[in-house]
């Protein structure tokens, strides 16, 4: 039973990380297929929700009409929530952009929900204002509403080192796994997440959240699925953003996606049902298992510990993994000299905080605003 447990564990999270990842671009490349794009441009509006943006609101509503975007087409829509430093006055530089104030801090979802309300347009483009767009990220993302099929879109979110000047910085090899496997299930149309910072949605299909919903960006994509409708990843729809410095932040960011996972799913049950569920497979491989996989490895772990014999230079070898994934984390640029060594460092960290989403979800659940600050 425990040698069990152990085999178990291991081929969850080897399935989890690479065997599902690399049956669906073996699946995508035999039988996926694009939807049909073209250069038109609707009316679309762009929506940021913001609170307290004030120092950096304004360069990204300059940013947005900066866009070889036809300016008599595009609309701005600032949602401000509950701010105080006075990002509704900086965000209006333009006759053009609109805002609405929110009263107190009601929440990300809230500040969308009415947003949505008194949009018109037959598009809309949701963003926050700490990234920026490249010049043509609007008509890339666009395009693929030629295709009747398509009813979201998610764009390509790159780091970079400067956003006046940018430039991709390097990203590890999780990192690219994990952006080639949204590209298969895009390809599949089983992509059930998009980039919270740069994605697109037929109005239409906007259903509105329910109050302290954390993550817009899973449970737009995952009502557009099930009203019949695919959702495309294009890469060319580019947005920056600087990754965080502070390697706490990050794996605060990391923790909050994660408990918003498990929200998901007490609100939005049907994902554990197949039969009602569109994307059950994708969505159970993708999310689903990598919320387990830490008590998986832990589980592995142990039993190895336990099972005695052979499994005991498995348990030492498992056990020096984990402390050169720790010493990776704790001297990155020392690490970067070793390959493969920062991947195992962030593989420890998303499995530390998939590890304590659950219970950072139970505590927050009463207060979930909370959980979306400004990173």
């Amino acid at each position: 039973m425990i040698v069990a447990i152990f085999w178990l564990g291991l081929v969850l999270v080897g399935y989890a990380y690479l065997g599902y990842p690399l049956l669906m671009r073996v699946l995508a490349g035999t039988t996926g297929k694009a939807p049909r794009q073209d250069e038109t441009t609707p009316d679309v509006t762009v929506v940021i929700a913001a609170r307290n943006e004030a120092a950096r609101i304004a360069a990204r509503i300059e940013n947005i009409f900066e866009q070889d975007y036809p300016r008599e087409k595009l609309r701005v829509l600032v949602v401000s929530d509950g701010s105080d430093d006075g990002t509704e006055t900086a965000a209006q530089i333009d006759a053009s952009v609109r805002v609405i104030t929110l009263a107190g801090n009601a929440g990300k979802a809230m500040a969308l929900n009415t947003a949505l309300k008194t949009v018109s347009t037959e598009f809309v483009v949701f963003t926050d204002a700490r990234q920026r767009f490249a010049t043509d990220a609007l008509r890339r993302l666009l395009a693929a509403f030629a295709d009747p099929s398509v009813g979201a879109v998610s764009g390509e979110l790159e780091i970079v080192e400067d956003l006046a000047r940018p430039a991709p910085a390097s990203i590890g090899l999780y990192w690219r796994i994990e952006k080639s496997l949204r590209e298969s299930e895009a390809l599949l149309s089983c992509l059930h997440g998009v980039s919270g910072a740069v994605y697109a949605l037929r109005t239409k299909l906007f259903r509105a959240m329910p109050a302290g919903t954390i993550l817009d960006d899973m449970w737009v994509p995952l009502e557009v699925i099930r009203a019949g409708h695919r959702v495309w990843m294009a890469r060319d729809a580019v947005a920056y953003d600087i990754a965080s410095a502070d390697a706490k932040a990050e794996f605060r960011r990391k923790t909050r996606t994660l408990a918003g996972n498990w929200q998901l799913i007490a609100r939005l049950p049907w994902l554990l049902n197949p039969l009602r569920n569109p994307v059950f497979f994708a969505w159970f491989s993708h999310k689903f298992l990598r919320l387990l996989a830490p008590w998986a490895l832990l589980g592995s772990w142990l039993a190895s510990a336990a099972a005695g014999g052979p499994y005991r230079a498995v348990f030492g070898l498992q056990t020096l993994c984990y402390l050169a994934a720790l010493g990776a984390l704790l001297a990155p640029r020392l690490a970067a000299r070793i390959p493969l060594l920062p991947a195992a460092g962030t593989f420890l960290m998303l499995n530390a905080a998939a590890f304590v989403s659950l219970p950072a979800w139970l505590r927050l659940q009463h207060d979930p605003q909370r959980l979306w600050k400004k990173s």
